[in-house]
């Protein structure tokens, strides 16, 4: 029965198959907040064979529905009757058949949980499969820096991760004379000696001699060190409490409880046994135990492991903020519902609007890469109407720069550039990616018709696709990450140590594109010792059966998307259509990418992010807010515009940069805009457009942005030099916005700023020959530059500057060179 702990509480008992509870109308404060529950996991508890064990988590919620683990200070006690046993860290253990209870009690709170024990006196001998394999990972021993590697450590190779059991065996029992396992000895195997630092190991101490992992690999060793694989039954599932959970305030810690469910029904907790990465180790570590351990408020995210299965828990620990007052913010749309939804639980305030000038100025930026000229400023800042923000944002998704600005997206990712496509193919594919995104083609369409496209890459340009990824394997990898969001690399070489893809996996993707051929049409190469440059057509075209070898095991694979059934091709050798098919139609990973994508181009972070590692150990920061947005993608016919509109038009993008005192550490919550440095194109031209100077390219029509360069052949060092990738990869990442100190010597004295400042007819020319007023010229500079008016004090500061100038020219030259030089300038902000 549970036991209240003060004669003026009153309790109720509630069962249920996982839980027992019981509810306490009054009791002490913790904290300032009123405990309402305590609760134990899991209920009842069943122990079965003499080795079992169970870890407990205690949980104490209270009336605002917040929930603390306090299983480190509960005080735990079991029934008289000699049936188990609870250690300090909640580990229960059998110590004969029968039933009892465990009393547990935290905060003046208490609750009785059932025990069952069976089959106590049995002797079940130590598994390979389940008990020693388990060992060696949760050791590390199979890691990539340890045995593990390719070529193993000190003559010793384990698969990676334990990846394969019956190989790591083998090396275990028979490499070098077997003296890894002397079941003569045990304690002289070298399988013991080693981790437990009896030896020199390079590796150092794993686990200590007395502990439980060290008894285990004695005993397996002293039992013939045998491979159970015929009678260990298989792993069918792998579940965590809690899967996800916000602490309450000052909260720092949280006990984890790991159960294996194995396809003969029975049920093992693997607490111990699991393997624990976590998201950021400088911010939180795991216990050998499960005890997750925060150094300060945060969010995290555990990736268990045990055996092949995996499990996730997500797990926040929240600042104590007493004063904390949640005031209601204005929601847009769907958006803010979900962003506002997360901050609210936070206890975190969202940043207030941005004012009219910077949501502007922003706005032209992030949808179409360009400045706002000063007379749409002044338009903008007189309109006094409502709804004039949605209606700027409305005008720019049908501008010609919105298609230049998002094709320059996809050509980044799809590695437009000259060396593979040639001078005539990057111009050709750029035009095409432009048309594409002009058009407002469904994204779906738009995946299908380069996947399937066949023909001459000049005729066809989405054919091009195959000119970048020129064999099976990198056009697998591409698929996985530019239209999937996932990263299939390391299943080239072995199972995805951090992932569910396999190398059937990734073979079975790649051989849809095996029998895949080029034939150069032209190639007038400039370079004849070059052979991967290709300038000129080349034909795409399916040739044989699409097959390939599987290089681990051997086996011919063939075409079999990821987790999905195997086509039916019959006699046709072109499976790329049936790939198409799969990829986009009631795929959700496809639009849940593509959504998450236009995200990320919009606000600065993904809500996955990185954007192209879609993983379990790597969740959305706001699942549900990622689920809206590809529903409002499906809904508005996977078109770019709708999605792009829907975002700009939500509070949470109008937010200012400037934080307050909750959200001011926030960096994956959205709760204020990130800054961030123009991007290299976007930065040129807005230089061209402040000075009313337009950029001049050799290789381009007269009059060109840099936003509609194709290619990658710079002319000049700044596009360079401020982060414009080489197209090398099909990654965001390779983009850069980091800043260099070349970066400083540009913006100082480079030529892209210079032959613009100094130029006769540019914007400052302009002014100085109509002979404007010094007001007028400072006000026309500023909102050209920086988007707003400079305040009495700057633009004081500015005339004194110029009227003590001998040269009027050179003194307002000055005065724009620094407001290029600005943060406010430089950054999207």
């Amino acid at each position: 029965m549970p036991v209240p702990c003060s004669d003026r509480s009153r309790w109720v008992m509630r069962w249920s198959p996982i839980l027992a509870v019981v509810l306490v109308m009054m009791g002490s404060e913790v904290r300032g907040q009123t405990p309402a529950a305590l609760s134990v996991i899991p209920a009842p508890i069943v122990l079965s064979g003499p080795a079992a064990g169970q870890q407990i988590a205690v949980t104490l919620s209270y009336t605002d529905g917040s929930v603390r683990d306090v299983t480190s200070i509960a005080r735990l006690a079991v029934g008289s009757e000699g049936v188990a046993r609870v250690s300090e860290r909640g580990v229960v253990r059998p110590l004969r058949d029968g039933a009892t209870r465990l009393h547990v009690e935290a905060s003046g709170y208490a609750v009785d949980v059932p025990i069952q024990v069976q089959r106590a006196s049995s002797v079940r001998p130590v598994s390979y499969r389940l008990d020693v394999s388990a060992v060696l990972s949760k050791a590390g021993c199979n890691m990539g820096a340890c045995h593990g590697n390719l070529n193993g450590k000190g003559g010793f190779k384990l698969s990676l991760r334990g990846d394969d059991p019956r190989l790591d065996w083998v090396s275990l029992t028979h490499d070098t004379f077997a003296r890894r396992t002397d079941p003569g000895a045990p304690a002289r195997s070298l399988v013991l000696l080693k981790p437990t630092g009896q030896v020199p190991h390079e590796g150092g101490i794993r686990f200590n001699a007395s502990s439980p992992e060290a008894a285990v690999l004695k005993e397996w060793v002293a039992q013939g060190a045998h491979d159970d694989e015929a009678s260990a039954p298989r792993l069918k599932r792998l579940s965590v409490f809690p899967v996800e959970r916000i602490a309450a305030p000052g909260a720092l810690a949280q006990q984890l409880v790991i159960t294996a469910e194995f396809e003969d029904g029975t049920l093992r907790d693997v607490t111990r046994q699991a393997s624990y990465d976590v998201s950021d180790p400088t911010i939180a570590g795991v216990t050998s135990d499960g005890r997750v351990e925060a150094r300060r408020a945060c969010e995290t995210t555990v990736a268990v492991r045990y055996l092949a299965g995996r499990a996730i828990s997500r797990l926040a620990f929240l600042r104590d903020r007493p004063g904390f007052v949640w005031h209601d913010v204005p929601e847009c749309n769907v958006i803010d519902t979900h962003v506002f939804a997360k901050l609210k639980a936070f206890r975190v305030a969202p940043s207030g609007l941005a004012s009219d000038p910077v949501f502007l100025r922003r706005a032209y930026l992030d949808a179409i890469g360009r400045l706002p000229a000063p007379g749409e400023v002044r338009a903008f800042l007189a309109d006094r109407e409502p709804g004039k923000r949605d209606r700027v944002i409305d005008r720019l998704l049908t501008r010609p720069e919105f298609a230049d600005f998002w094709a320059l997206k996809w050509a980044d990712l799809l590695r437009n550039e000259e060396k593979t496509m040639g001078q005539k193919g990057v111009w050709v594919f750029q035009r095409w990616l432009r048309d594409q995104v002009a058009r407002d083609l469904p994204l779906d369409v738009f995946a299908r018709q380069l996947v399937s496209a066949t023909g001459s890459t000049w005729s066809n340009p989405p054919a091009s696709f195959y000119r970048t990824n020129r064999d099976p394997e990198t056009c697998a990898e591409t698929i996985g990450q530019v239209f999937l969001g996932v990263r299939l690399q390391c299943a080239r070489c072995h199972n995805h140590p951090f992932d569910v893809w396999t190398q059937d996996d990734y073979y079975g993707l790649a051989a849809f594109f095996a029998n895949v051929q080029r034939k150069e049409i032209n190639n007038i190469r400039r370079d004849e010792f070059d052979k991967f440059e290709i300038n000129g057509d080349e034909a795409i075209y399916v040739s044989g059966r699409p097959q390939t070898i599987q290089p681990r095991s051997g086996v011919m694979m063939d075409p079999k998307p990821p987790r999905a059934p195997r086509p039916e091709l019959g006699d046709d050798p072109d499976a790329l259509d049936d790939l198409a098919l799969w990829l986009t139609r009631d795929n959700p990973q496809f639009t849940r990418n593509i959504a998450n994508r236009v995200w990320y181009h919009l606000t600065g972070r993904g809500i996955v992010d990185p954007v192209d590692d879609f993983r379990d150990s790597n969740p959305p920061s706001n699942p549900a807010l990622l689920d809206a947005l590809a529903g409002e993608l499906v809904r508005n016919g996977l078109r770019l515009r709708p999605l792009v509109a829907l975002i700009m038009k939500s509070r949470t993008y109008q937010l200012d940069a400037v934080p307050n005192e909750t959200n001011a550490g926030d960096e994956v919550n959205f709760s204020h805009a990130i800054v961030r440095l123009l991007p290299a194109e976007v930065l040129l031209d807005a230089i061209s457009d402040a000075l009313d100077e337009p950029g001049q390219f050799r290789r381009a029509p007269r009059d060109s942005r840099a936003v509609q360069l194709p290619g990658v052949t710079a002319e000049g060092d700044f596009l360079k030099v401020f982060g414009k990738p080489d197209r090398l990869l099909s990654c965001e990442c390779e983009r850069s916005d980091s800043t260099s100190l070349a970066q400083a010597f540009q913006l100082i004295n480079g030529e892209a700023i210079r032959e613009k400042l100094v130029a006769d007819n540019n914007r400052l020319g302009a002014l100085l020959k109509v002979k404007a007023s010094e007001e007028s010229i400072v006000d026309e500079l500023a909102l050209a530059i920086l988007g707003h008016a400079l305040d009495d004090e700057g633009k004081a500061g500015v005339l004194r500057h110029v009227a003590g100038a001998g040269d009027r020219r050179k003194a307002w030259e000055d005065i724009a060179w620094a407001m290029l030089n600005s943060k406010e300038f430089l950054l999207r902000h």
